[in-house]
């Protein structure tokens, strides 16, 4: 049986998430800002065709946005987030495997669903409209029998009006295959970077359609076997298989950046407890455990005239955990040797690295005890957070300060679906 992949992506994602609770907002401009309310790191239709560009200063353009009614919203990670799982939910009621590839991208396998274009540009479309109908999100769709191609596919799909949102490689004659290859530049493929396109444009290779045609053991030779396997699935040879199951993370890393400066421990003690708890969470949702705990201190490397301190120290525990308590206890023991008065800081973080699944972390005979009590703090925890609010419980040391370290997020829309307290009400 041939592989069919389908790539199915959110149109403006995060833009589109901040309207599907506000109908009054369907054909309005729409920004989303990135960390503290910096730069735009999301755009609707509406607010490209103003011209609005990504990673603009958002301080640049807010008397802009003012003036031609944009509606500006902070990062609202919680609402992404959820509407993501169910949008992932949607898309695998109607294929038998998905992998998640970001928060607003998946794979889908359609390999066997059907024996004719036609009726696999038609599950495409059916899972269009079922995502937009269950979840709210538009979407579109690339089809093809490489996850290259159904990348380029999708592409294809947000370029072209005409495509109705899908893009079906098999559709497509060879005329039209190339045609489509030859109109868009050689970084418009999956894992051509900007590096990558200078290399390849001083070879005369400028166009998706140039690289496929070149010889996959030169490219091999000039540039990469990743490179080569590119070509080959431009060519319609899949060396890429579906990934059900994400391989395990080596590192987990949770930071931000501040509001505003910070100069003391005790501020900074705040977010550090903060970020550990929150490494804490993630080992634990993935099973897994951590050998080593370290944090970043960093200044503001952007204030020349101020004195710079940038560190990243680490400690070997004496057992992996993904016990809260312990990964707390390793951090500020860090955050107590490392800091140094007299700087500004910029941002801290907490990262947990030597991670391993925590079915295969060996028993300690002295220590075994107070583990098991400290996981059963941890579970409780988790589950009471996970039905009444992610911050419901927390240690009261991650409130220290909080207002001077934690991220500035003025223009928040409600946490429609995962708080309690901002469940929309219809009268």
């Amino acid at each position: 049986m041939d592989p069919v992949f389908a790539l199915i992506d959110g149109n403006s994602f995060f833009a589109s998430c901040e309207k599907v609770f506000r109908p009054d907002l369907a054909h309005t401009p729409v920004v989303v800002l990135s960390n503290n309310d910096g730069c735009v790191v999301a755009r609707s239709a509406e607010a490209k065709k103003l011209g609005i560009k990504m990673c603009q200063p958002f301080f640049e353009i807010e008397d802009f946005c003012k003036k031609n009614g944009v509606v500006a919203f902070s990062s609202n990670y919680e609402l992404y987030g959820d509407l993501s799982g169910r949008m992932i939910s949607a898309i695998a009621s109607l294929v038998p495997a998905v992998e998640q590839y970001s928060i607003d991208e998946a794979f889908a396998d359609m390999s066997g669903l059907s024996t004719t274009p036609e009726q696999l540009t038609t599950l495409g479309t059916n899972i269009k409209e079922r995502v937009l109908q269950w979840v709210g999100i538009p979407t579109c769709v690339g089809i093809a029998p490489t996850k290259t191609l159904a990348k380029y596919c999708n592409h294809l799909a947000k370029k072209f009006p005409s495509l109705n949102g899908v893009c079906n490689w098999f559709e497509l004659s060879a005329d039209r295959r190339q045609k489509a290859l030859m109109c868009q530049p050689v970084d418009e493929i999956w894992g051509v970077g900007r590096r990558l396109k200078t290399r390849l444009n001083s070879f005369g290779i400028y166009t998706a359609w140039d690289l496929t045609v070149t010889p996959p053991d030169w490219i091999r030779k000039q540039f990469s076997l990743v490179l080569a396997q590119t070509v080959l699935e431009l060519r319609g040879e899949s060396c890429l298989p579906l990934e059900e199951v994400r391989a395990q993370r080596k590192q987990v890393v949770r930071s931000r950046s501040f509001n505003q400066l910070i100069s003391t421990e005790e501020e900074l003690e705040g977010a550090i407890i903060f970020h550990a708890e929150e490494t804490a969470r993630t080992l634990r949702k993935e099973k897994t455990a951590a050998h080593v705990i370290g944090i970043i201190l960093n200044t503001n490397p952007f204030r020349e005239h101020d004195l710079q301190y940038h560190i990243y120290p680490a400690k070997g525990l004496n057992f992996a955990t993904n016990d809260s308590k312990s990964i707390i206890e390793a951090a500020c023991d860090l955050l107590h040797t490392y800091f140094r008065p007299g700087y500004l800081f910029k941002r801290a973080g907490v990262y947990a690295s030597e991670v391993v699944p925590m079915k295969s972390v060996p028993m300690d005979l002295f220590e075994e005890e107070q583990r098991k009590d400290r996981q059963k703090l941890s579970d409780a925890v988790d589950a009471i957070n996970r039905r009444f609010g992610k911050y419901c419980l927390c240690y009261a040391g991650s409130k220290l300060s909080e207002e001077q370290w934690r991220m500035a997020r003025y223009r928040l829309s409600p946490a429609y679906t995962t708080c309690l307290a901002d469940i929309p009400q219809v009268a």
